[in-house]
């Protein structure tokens, strides 16, 4: 009997030793955490680049007339002042041209003379006078066209100023109007600084907004520019946009092609929202993650946009609609979609 009964517990045993029924673990605890709310606000978030110091005015400088130019009396780089002689064509010809207009000023003065005379003596009539007058005046004209282009044979400096690039040099046939010197007029308050931008920052400003420089040459000062030009197209190369800053440097001496730190402040601010900083993971330049926590208590890892920092908040963008709570303390043990444990 005895040996019936370990028999039937032996089978027992094995019957439930035999059983596949998975093994309950104890469930983790959640990761427990401090969540904040978020809230609205305006940012204006800087626009930071690098420019280059150029005069205020820039102008192209080139011959009335078309000829041989005999002499250049300026090179680039040099600041010249007022009424200085740059360049010179081989006047030549252009002094011929004005010889021919003073002959034939002199010949349309006689024959105006004899003209009247006879007229006031009856011998001639008053058709051949009036013609005698039309030819003189005619003649005048062509005199005082020709002197002008005689004196516009040189090129002088119209302002002080320096001279920014030679585009053409002595023995050159150049025409008419085409560019000798590129030239930037100096002055204490015909300044501006010349930077190029991005197309994400391009978008973002507008002429007027104000700005700030730096220069190397006068560490921690800090000169007030406004925007006053904005290319309206690309560079093929670059493909960056073209912004114009005036610049009023006072009491400090410029000079041409100082380099310059810009920093645009748009008068368009942005909206975001204002979290610690310490809820940002994952920081990579203005790019980072937060967590969000919804009703159900579980996170979500989100890339956002910062903004600004100021202290131990930050403005940041690209938060989802509808998420009113983050996780302020206890990111660095979260992982993405877990529940969380929610603590004061």
């Amino acid at each position: 009997m005895k040996k019936n009964l370990n028999i039937i517990v032996f089978c027992i045993l094995a019957v439930s030793a035999c059983r596949n029924e998975p093994v309950k673990l104890p469930e983790s605890d959640p990761v427990r955490v401090k969540v904040t709310g978020i809230k609205t606000a305006q940012s204006m978030v800087p626009v930071h680049s690098a420019g280059i110091v150029m005069p205020g005015d820039e102008m192209k400088l080139s011959f009335k007339t078309g000829g041989i130019i005999a002499e250049i009396s300026a090179r680039e780089g040099d600041q010249v002042k007022k009424g200085d002689l740059l360049a010179s064509l081989n006047l030549s010809e252009i002094n011929a041209n004005v010889q021919m207009a003073e002959n034939a000023y002199e010949k349309a003065l006689r024959d105006w003379t004899r003209a009247r005379n006879l007229y006031n003596d009856t011998v001639a009539s008053l058709e051949q006078f009036q013609n005698a007058t039309t030819a003189l005046e005619v003649a005048k004209s062509n005199l005082s066209i020709a002197r002008f282009n005689m004196d516009h044979s040189v090129i002088r400096a119209p302002a002080d100023g320096i001279i920014l690039k030679q585009l053409s040099k002595a023995g050159e046939m150049i025409a008419p109007g085409y560019p000798v010197f590129l030239f930037g007029a100096l002055g204490n308050d015909r300044w501006k600084v010349r930077t190029s931008l991005s197309d994400r920052d391009i978008v973002r400003i507008n002429k007027g907004d104000s700005a700030r420089v730096t220069l190397d040459a006068y560490p921690g000062i800090y000169f007030s520019c406004k925007v006053v030009q904005i290319s309206a197209m690309t560079d093929p190369v670059s493909g960056t946009c073209e912004v114009e800053l005036s610049l009023n440097p006072g009491k400090f001496r410029l000079t041409a092609g100082f380099i310059a730190g810009v920093d645009i402040f748009p008068s368009r601010q942005d909206t975001g929202y204002i979290v610690p900083v310490g809820a940002i993971v994952g920081i990579d330049g203005n790019a980072g993650f937060i967590f969000t926590v919804n009703d159900s208590d579980y996170v979500r890892k989100t890339g956002i946009e910062i903004l600004s920092v100021s202290g131990q908040q930050a403005i940041v963008k690209n938060i989802p609609e509808g998420v009113n709570r983050i996780v302020s303390e206890g990111t660095a043990y979260l992982k993405d979609g877990e529940k969380v444990r929610i603590v004061k």
